[in-house]
C-alpha cells in the first residue's frame, strides 16, 4: 500500500496538476517556486499528524489567485492489493480492479469563509467523488505524516526550545512495553519517575544546596515571625516527566570524545541530530497503516557526502517498512523530498524523481478572483512531470542514471539545456559566453545547464528532456551542439533532427554542428591562442602541422589535415581547452567565437516567442 498521486486543483501555486509518488522514495525537485513547498504542504492537509499535534490548517491564502478558484480540492489516491485496501472500501474507486490491485480515493475541499463568516469550510469526499460523503472518516486516521522542516534551527530546536521533542522519546520509550534494559527489566512510567526522583532527593541532600536554603531561612524567619513563620529549601519540581526532562538537553561530539552542547559543534551535524530525533517518531508508524516522511531540503547545511548517506537511510527505511508484518496495523513507511540539490538528484534513481516547474500562465487562466480582496495574480502555475511516467526504455533510464550518479548535473533543474560532446566545448562555452553576453542575456546563459555527455549518444538524454506529457515536458529550451566530423557513414545529424522531430519538439529544441569538429572551427574563427596551445602538448609536432595547415587550400583540407593530427599525436581535448584559453587570456588575444558556437549560444539565452 502506497500513496499513489496527488492531484492539487487551485491550491496555491497549482492551478490543477497531478503529483505522482513512488512507492518508496519519491524526490521533488525543480526551481525556486516551482511548488515544492505547496505540495509538501498539501501531503500535510490531507493527512494527520503521527504525534496527533497539527500545526497546518487550511487558510484562504491557500487558494490559488491564478484562474477562477472559489476553493480549493486536494485529491489523494491510494493503491495496494485489497487485502491492504481493506479499510478504505468505502473509498474504492470505479478503476479498482479484482486482479488482486485496488485503489481508494479521498478529497479534501475548502472553501473560504464568506462576508459574514470567521472561518472556512473545509469538507471531504470518499471514492468517486459521486455523492458528497465521507462514511468512515477513521478510515483515514490510519494514514499518517511525519514532517521536517526546511532552514532548521537544530541548535534551538534541540536546546531550551525542544524538550517537548526529547519528552516525547522518552515517553515512547516507557510506553513500550517490549523495552527492557540490560538486566531484562521493564521501566514503565512509573517505576522511571521513582528512580529519578530518588536520585534528584540526594542532590537535594548536597550540604552546599542545604547551606544555601538556610542562609534564606534566617531572614525569612524574621520577616514572617510576626505572622506565620515560614520556612524555604532548595529542590526539585514534581516527579512528573516533564519536570524531569525539563534540564536535559541533546549533547554531541565525534564517538569517542566526551558529548559537549551541540553549539559546539557543527551546523551540519547539529541538524543531522535534529534529523535523528525526528526519524524516532517513525517508531510510531507501527500504529498506522501509511507514514508519510517529509522532509524539504534535507540537504540544508550538510556537505555533498552526508546527503548521499542521508537519503539512503531514508531509502533503506522505506523499503524495510514494506517487509515489516502486519499486526493490525500495515506499519508503511513512505518518504517524500524536496530538493535544490544536484546531488540528492543524482543520489536516487531517476525514476523516483518528479520534477516541479513554472509554467507560463495562458490568457483563459489570467483572470484573478475578487481582486480587491487578493494580491495580484501570480504570472505563472506550477505543474509536475514524473520521470517515471515518461515511457523511457529502460537503457536510456540507465545512461541517464549512471550519468548522473557519476557527474552530479544539474540538467533536471534548470529550464535551458546545452548537450554537448565532451568535456572540451564545457570548458570553452562559458568563456565564449562572456564575449558575447552581457546583462540578462549572460544572466540567462548563466542559469542554463551544460551537460557533456562524453559521447555522440543524445537519444537518451533528448528523450528524457523532450518527451511531452499531460503536465509538460522537463525542459523549455535545448541545443545540441555537435561536430559533423566528416567521412562517417551514416548520418548522425539527421537522427538528432528526425528524433527531436519525433518528439514535436522542434521549437524547443535544435541542433548545431560544426562544419567538422571543435579544434579546426577554433582556428577558422582566427584565434591567435590555438597554435601556442597545440605547442603546450606537443611542441615539435606543432610546428609541421601549421606548416601543412597554412599550406592547404580551403577549409575543408585543413580540418581534415588538423583532425588527422590530433589522432596521430593524441592530442588531449580538455588539456587542449585548458591551454587554449590560458594562451589566449595571456597573450591579450580577443576570443573568437566559432559562427556555430555564437548561434548555438545566442538560441539557448533568446526568449521565445
Amino acid at each position: 500500500m502506497y500513496l499513489a498521486e496527488l492531484e492539487l486543483v487551485g491550491f496555491r501555486a497549482f492551478t490543477k496538476a497531478r503529483v505522482p509518488l513512488r512507492r518508496g522514495v519519491t524526490v521533488l525537485l525543480g526551481e525556486n517556486s516551482a511548488g515544492k513547498s505547496g505540495g509538501m504542504d498539501a501531503l500535510r492537509l490531507v493527512t494527520d499528524p503521527l504525534d496527533g499535534r497539527r500545526s497546518l490548517w487550511a487558510d484562504p491564502d491557500d487558494v490559488c489567485r491564478t484562474g477562477e478558484h472559489a476553493g480549493f480540492t486536494l485529491r489523494m489516491k491510494l493503491r495496494g492489493t485489497l487485502a491492504e485496501l481493506a479499510p478504505y472500501s468505502d473509498a474504492f474507486t470505479s478503476s479498482a480492479a479484482m486482479s488482486g490491485e485496488a485503489e481508494a480515493c479521498y478529497a479534501l475541499t475548502y472553501e473560504p469563509p464568506g462576508a459574514a463568516e470567521a472561518r472556512g469550510r473545509t469538507s471531504w469526499t470518499a471514492g468517486s467523488g459521486a455523492v458528497a460523503d465521507d462514511p468512515d472518516p477513521g478510515a483515514r486516521n490510519r494514514l499518517r505524516h511525519v514532517y521536517l522542516p526546511p532552514l532548521r534551527d537544530a541548535i534551538r530546536e534541540l536546546g531550551s526550545a525542544g524538550t517537548s521533542r526529547i519528552r516525547a522519546i522518552i515517553a515512547r520509550l516507557l510506553d513500550d512495553e517490549t523495552f527492557v534494559d540490560e538486566r531484562g527489566d521493564r521501566h514503565d512510567r512509573e517505576r522511571f519517575q521513582t528512580a529519578v526522583g530518588d536520585q534528584l532527593r540526594n542532590i537535594e541532600a548536597n550540604p552546599v544546596l542545604q547551606r544555601a536554603a538556610q542562609m534564606v531561612n534566617e531572614p525569612l524567619a524574621e520577616l514572617t515571625s510576626g505572622a506565620h513563620e515560614q520556612v524555604t529549601d532548595l529542590g526539585y519540581g514534581r516527579a512528573d516527566l516533564a519536570s524531569l526532562v525539563k534540564g536535559l538537553r541533546i549533547r554531541m561530539a565525534d564517538a569517542g570524545v566526551v558529548p559537549r552542547e551541540l553549539a559546539e559543534s557543527g551546523m551540519g551535524y547539529a541538524n543531522l541530530a535534529y534529523i535523528a530525533t525526528v526519524l524516532t517518531h517513525l517508531h510510531a508508524a507501527a500504529q498506522a497503516d501509511l507514514t508519510l516522511l517529509l522532509l524539504e531540503e534535507p540537504e540544508a547545511h550538510l556537505h555533498p557526502q552526508l546527503q548521499a548517506v542521508l537519503l539512503d537511510y531514508l531509502s533503506r527505511t522505506a523499503h524495510n517498512s514494506q517487509q515489516a508484518p502486519g499486526n493490525g496495523w500495515l506499519g508503511r513507511i513512505q518518504v517524500v523530498v524536496t530538493t535544490h540539490a544536484p546531488l540528492l538528484a543524482a543520489h536516487t534513481d531517476v525514476a523516483d524523481i518528479v520534477v516541479l516547474q513554472r509554467r507560463p500562465v495562458s490568457p483563459g487562466e489570467s483572470s484573478p478572483v475578487d481582486l480587491s480582496a487578493r494580491n495580484m495574480p501570480v504570472r505563472f502555475t506550477a505543474s509536475a512531470v514524473a520521470v517515471a511516467e515518461l515511457g523511457l526504455p529502460p537503457s536510456d533510464e540507465a545512461r541517464v542514471n549512471r550519468y548522473l550518479d557519476a557527474t552530479r548535473s544539474s540538467m533536471l533543474f534548470g529550464p535551458r539545456t546545452i548537450l554537448v560532446e565532451g568535456i572540451a566545448e564545457a570548458i570553452l562555452l562559458p568563456a565564449m559566453a562572456r564575449t558575447l553576453f552581457s546583462g540578462r542575456d549572460w544572466t540567462r546563459f548563466v542559469g542554463s545547464t551544460i551537460v557533456a555527455i562524453d559521447g555522440v549518444d543524445f537519444a537518451p538524454y533528448l528523450r528524457m528532456l523532450l518527451t511531452m506529457t499531460p503536465s509538460g515536458r522537463i525542459a523549455e529550451r535545448v541545443v545540441v551542439l555537435t561536430d559533423t566530423d566528416p567521412g562517417k557513414r551514416h548520418d548522425p545529424l539527421g537522427k538528432l533532427h528526425r528524433l527531436i522531430g519525433s518528439l514535436n519538439a522542434t521549437d524547443v529544441a535544435t541542433v548545431f554542428a560544426a562544419p567538422s569538429t571543435l579544434e579546426p572551427e577554433l582556428l577558422e574563427a582566427g584565434n591567435a591562442g590555438f597554435w601556442p596551445a597545440w605547442a603546450a602538448q606537443r611542441p615539435t609536432a606543432g610546428r609541421k602541422v601549421k606548416a601543412k595547415v597554412d599550406a592547404a587550400a580551403d577549409a575543408d583540407e585543413r580540418a581534415r589535415i588538423l583532425i588527422a593530427a590530433m589522432k596521430k599525436t593524441k592530442l588531449r581535448k580538455g588539456d587542449f581547452a585548458q591551454d587554449f584559453l590560458d594562451r589566449t587570456m595571456s597573450g591579450n588575444h580577443p576570443l573568437q567565437v566559432p559562427p556555430y558556437i555564437r548561434e548555438a549560444l545566442t538560441w539557448l539565452v533568446a526568449i521565445p516567442s
